[in-house]
């Protein structure tokens, strides 16, 4: 059964709009969400994606052997250029995504917020509870305009126990999701969703420790624009940390959300989400059917849905923390989850029926399809040249060609332009080493591929649950 809802009166009128509170909450909806009308990681390919892919393999299998030397020419050539042209782009990023100055939200007398509702979806994360409950209680909006809904799964009784012994105020409530499948968090997000109050609505993982004022800055953006702008994605940072994995991924993730997203948005195209701080219209969401439960990177399929649909997605300019991941145990499953899930996205988006413009079609190989396709060969293209580098110096083949130098070199430096702009930007202290290690990160992301892969066949919609700590108390800026 799902928790009953807390009600709670709005008394604050000049402050607070309170149409949505027309919604009754206490009757949940017993009717699953319709696919029928919409693209889903649930149908998998499609029979035209896989006429295509046979035939491609049959055509490369035939070309291997019939021509190798020039078929692994041509390969060469094309990886090669595709270094090129995404580094290029990735360069062209950076300076498109120079910040624009945005005056800080500001309470209008006599204006009306909006109810904001809050999902928070909780799975095994009973340790995370206490700091969750107080970064959210830190947020400057006010209390009484607030629904938060903690979203856990039935077979979760020690969240469950965590979160009442919290003693929760009125503005905050519990639903469980019922026992399904998939057990995923788009279908906690989305049972939540069918009991939120509010006309907006955020998504905050456990380990989430969001900007106080970011929900303003959300809701007066929100408020100064037609309702095409569907979306605020918050930009996410990662508290200071030791070790390698923290560095790289706090430069990975500045990268992403700092440079290449903002750039992306600009030019009005499609932005895949990240998986957390997406703040969106209800009614647009409901209307798009929620989030896809079958698929484990909801937030990006979301992004490429609302452009489909033709809403705009922009960035916010007040970030979100949250906890760095410091071993490869815990990197490589969540690695591999985003990786599967890109590649679900990618079958959802590319069959004939998506809608997808050819200008947000180009977003979604730019981002997701890069990513894969960087993922799987980053690590045969480094052992490559390893191998060819130790031949060489020992006198048994040829050195690197001048031209595999120069596009080497071009790929690190967009890479390591970015990152250290990105870097600035999320107030991360920079150290030439970890630009030089991150020759070393980037392949490991073919372990991750793999296992991406192996999954995608056979466990596709299996969601591997990343273990959060609790960080040390102020570590955040």
């Amino acid at each position: 059964m799902r928790e009953p809802s807390h009600s709670f009166i709005l008394d604050r009128a000049e402050f607070v709009s309170s149409a949505p509170l027309d919604r009754l909450v206490e009757q949940p909806s017993n009717s699953p969400p319709d696919f029928a009308d919409r693209p889903t990681a649930r149908d998998g390919p499609g029979p035209e994606q896989k006429l295509l892919w046979a035939s491609l393999v049959i055509a490369a299998t035939m070309a291997l052997i019939l021509w190798p030397s020039t078929t692994l020419s041509y390969v060469r050539t094309g990886l090669w250029v595709l270094f090129l042209v995404v580094s290029v782009i990735r360069g062209i990023a950076v300076f498109l995504s120079a910040p624009t100055q945005i005056e800080p939200p500001k309470r209008a007398r006599g204006g009306r917020l909006p109810i904001y509702s809050i999902i928070v979806p909780l799975y095994k994360e009973a340790n995370m509870v206490k700091q969750m409950v107080r970064n959210l209680k830190a947020l400057n909006y006010p209390h009484k305009a607030l629904d938060v809904i903690f979203a856990i799964e039935a077979d979760d009784s020690q969240t469950f126990h965590a979160l009442t012994r919290q003693r929760l105020p009125p503005w905050m409530r519990i639903i469980i999701a019922p026992p399904g499948s998939p057990q995923t968090k788009p279908r906690a997000c989305n049972v939540a969703l069918d009991q939120a109050v509010g006309s907006l609505v955020v998504i905050y993982d456990a380990e989430d420790r969001p900007h106080p004022d970011q929900l303003m800055e959300a809701a007066y953006r929100f408020m100064a624009v037609d309702e095409q702008l569907a979306c605020l994605q918050a930009p996410l940072r990662i508290l200071p940390g030791k070790g390698f994995w923290c560095r790289q991924f706090a430069l990975e993730y500045a990268a992403h959300f700092e440079t290449f997203l903002p750039a992306l948005a600009k030019v009005g195209s499609a932005v895949p989400l990240g998986g957390t701080s997406n703040h969106l219209r209800v009614e647009t969401l409901r209307q798009l059917g929620g989030w896809d439960p079958y698929n484990v990177t909801e937030d990006a399929d979301l992004g490429f849905r609302l452009a489909s649909a033709g809403f705009r997605t922009e960035m916010l300019t007040l970030p979100t923390w949250e906890t760095p991941t410091a071993r490869f145990s815990v990197w490589l499953p969540q690695r591999s989850r985003w990786l599967k899930g890109y590649m679900q996205t990618l079958i959802v988006w590319t069959k004939s029926r998506s809608g997808l413009s050819l200008a947000n079609q180009a977003s979604l190989w730019l981002t997701l399809g890069v990513s894969v396709l960087s993922a799987l060969i980053h690590g045969p293209i480094a052992l490559l040249l390893l191998v060819q580098s130790i031949l060489a110096v020992c006198g048994w083949g040829p050195f690197i060609s001048s031209t595999g130098l120069v596009l080497v070199a071009t790929a690190w430096t967009s890479a390591a332009l970015s990152m250290s702009v990105g870097a600035k930007r999320a107030g991360i202290d920079l150290q030439a080493k970890d630009l030089a290690l991150a020759v070393a990160y980037w392949p490991l992301a073919t372990l991750a591929a793999a296992r991406a892969f192996y999954q995608l066949l056979f466990k596709p919609y299996y969601w591997d649950k990343t273990p959060h700590k609790p960080e040390p108390l102020r570590t955040a800026p």
